[in-house]
C-alpha cells in the first residue's frame, strides 16, 4: 500500500477558518484606521495652508487675513485649493464692521474617494488663534482629531 502525501480534509477547514478569524478581526481594524487617516490627513491639509495664513498675516502687519486667495496657491481658480483625491480647500475672507465674520478655511472631503463623503473640517481664526471645528461624524468615527473639536450641541 502506497503512504499518502497531503493534507486531510479536516487540517484544510482549519486552516480555512483561521483564515476567516483574521479577516473577521482585520476588516474592522482597517476601516477604523482609514477613517482616522482620512480624517488627520484632511487636517493637515488645512494647517499647512494656516501656516501660509500667519506668514501672510505677519508680513501684512494685520491680525486678519483681507482675502484667504493670498493662503491658497495662486495657480488654483475660485479661491479652492484641491488636495488630491481626498478633498478640497476653500477660503472665506474675514469682514470687519457691524456684520464682521471671522476669516475661515473649510476642508470638505470628496464624496468619492474620502470615508466621509462630503463632510467638513473648519477653521476659524479671530483675533488670537484659530480654531477647528469638525462636523459631528467625523469626529465620532476617527475619534480624536488633533486640536479639533465637535461642534456644539444647542
Amino acid at each position: 500500500m502506497k503512504k499518502q502525501k497531503g493534507f486531510s480534509l479536516i487540517e484544510l477547514l482549519i486552516v480555512v477558518g483561521i483564515i476567516g478569524a483574521l479577516t473577521a478581526i482585520a476588516v474592522p481594524a482597517y476601516s477604523k484606521y482609514k477613517l482616522e487617516s482620512d480624517a488627520k490627513a484632511g487636517v493637515a491639509s488645512v494647517k499647512n495652508l494656516l501656516t501660509k495664513a500667519e506668514l501672510h498675516i505677519a508680513a501684512n502687519n494685520t491680525n486678519t487675513l483681507a482675502t484667504f486667495a493670498d493662503a491658497l496657491d495662486p495657480d488654483e481658480a475660485a479661491g479652492e485649493f484641491k488636495v488630491g483625491a481626498l478633498g478640497k480647500i476653500t477660503g472665506t475672507a474675514a469682514t470687519t464692521g457691524d456684520d464682521a465674520v471671522a476669516g475661515t478655511l473649510v476642508f470638505t472631503f470628496d464624496t468619492e474617494h474620502s470615508s466621509f463623503g462630503d463632510k467638513k473640517i473648519t477653521f476659524t481664526r479671530n483675533a488670537e488663534a484659530w480654531k477647528c471645528v469638525a462636523e459631528a461624524e467625523i469626529i465620532t468615527a476617527a475619534g480624536d482629531i488633533d486640536g479639533c473639536n465637535a461642534p456644539a450641541t444647542p
